[in-house]
């Protein structure tokens, strides 16, 4: 019997260990919906459902290791990202402030407190920032643009910075292999740096999805070790998703001269030289001159709204909405070398400039033009 009785303590042991109880209170109505989410290659997968009864709510699954999830709750703006990993998780939810939740109850919901704290010097300022060089992009003063933007940069690199030395030294995070996925994505870290970090990580770390995604980023970077297309040689053929989903292609477009730009909203430099590339594209006809746009983002109502902020809505517009994943991105290898990334692609649809600022452009322009007449 005891024999019997040691083994059921064991096999519980065994199944409990992967279970996860979120316990939350707030003071949100009754009867409220509140939703968790998780987003699978950016898009939203509803995982559970359930609604406030008596100032409180909770959802109870297993799971075998840490992944990041969202609650929504209906009728209130926004959500709450919690890290869900077997333990108890515990949060209480303020309707009129529901950013300002704390988590507690697991190190890695711990983990993520700590860095949002010790991060939010940075994220303030690279947001007021931000936000004063989308209205400086209406006076089109080059001069405060040119300061707002190493201001941008500089603080960039300090959060970088702070990132960076916590991915080092944290292998047993979570938070670390979030961080790392991202780095890859948005190209602020290299290959070699990134798997040499990869390695680092314990094997509970390695089982996370980021960490299997950025396993598979660098196993493809291995496999591959493209360069960019270089000049002279035939533009690679691409097509993809436009505004309103039709399906665009390099074949399809008939002006003589393309530029390809590579650019994203969440890219200051991008947003910077959109303004004079729009105004550059004026001055040539249809027949002759197209601006192909291909952003980055991960999301369709940014991407669409800098479109109209930075008056580019007479580009030619593709987006995957996948980051550095965007297939015309790697098709192009713009991870190596980051946004804003552009080729010039003549009538023969070779390349024969890359990363041509504005006037430049129009010089380069005008010379094949008249060549060509």
């Amino acid at each position: 019997m005891k024999k019997i009785v040691f083994i059921f303590f064991i096999l519980f042991a065994c199944t409990s260990k992967d279970t996860v109880s979120v316990i939350g209170s707030t003071n949100l109505s009754d009867d409220t919906n509140v939703y968790l989410v998780e987003y699978v290659q950016n898009r939203p997968i509803l995982k559970d459902s359930t609604t406030v009864k008596d100032g409180g709510f909770s959802f109870n699954d297993s799971i075998s290791f840490p992944e990041m999830h969202y609650l929504f709750f209906k009728n209130v703006r926004g959500s709450i990202p919690l890290i869900l990993e077997p333990g108890k998780i515990e949060l209480y939810i303020d309707k009129d402030s529901i950013f300002n939740t704390t988590i507690r109850g697991t190190i890695s919901n711990k983990e993520f407190e700590i860095y949002k704290k010790e991060t939010e010097i940075f994220t303030t300022e690279l947001s007021s920032i931000q936000n004063d060089i989308n209205n400086a992009l209406s006076t089109r003063d080059s001069l405060v643009l040119d300061d707002l933007e190493s201001q941008f940069l500089e603080m960039r690199e300090k959060l970088s910075d702070y990132e960076f030395n916590y991915i080092k030294e944290s292998g047993d995070s979570y938070i670390s292999s979030l961080i790392l996925r991202r780095m890859i994505f948005e190209r602020s870290i290299d290959y070699e740096t990134a798997d040499t970090i990869y390695n680092g990580f314990t094997d509970y770390i390695k089982g996370t999805s980021p960490s299997k995604e950025v396993k598979q980023m660098i196993d493809n970077y291995k496999l591959t070790n493209s360069e960019s297309p270089r000049i002279g040689s035939f533009a690679p053929k691409f097509s993809g998703p436009g505004l309103n989903g039709e399906i665009i292609s390099l074949n399809g477009i008939e002006s003589k001269y393309i530029l390809l730009d590579f650019w994203a909203s969440w890219c200051a430099p991008c947003r910077v030289e959109n303004p004079d590339l729009a105004e550059t594209l004026k001055k040539y006809s249809k027949k002759d001159f197209a601006i192909v746009g291909v952003s980055l983002d991960n999301n369709e109502a940014s991407w669409k709204q800098a479109i109209k902020d930075d008056g580019i809505e007479n580009w030619i517009h593709i987006s995957s909405l996948k980051y550095f994943n965007d297939p015309i991105a790697r098709l192009y290898d713009v991870a190596s070398q980051g946004v804003p990334t552009s080729f010039l692609i003549d009538p023969e649809r070779r390349i024969i400039a890359k990363n041509l600022k504005s006037n430049d452009l129009e010089a380069t322009l005008n010379v094949y033009l008249k060549i060509n007449q």
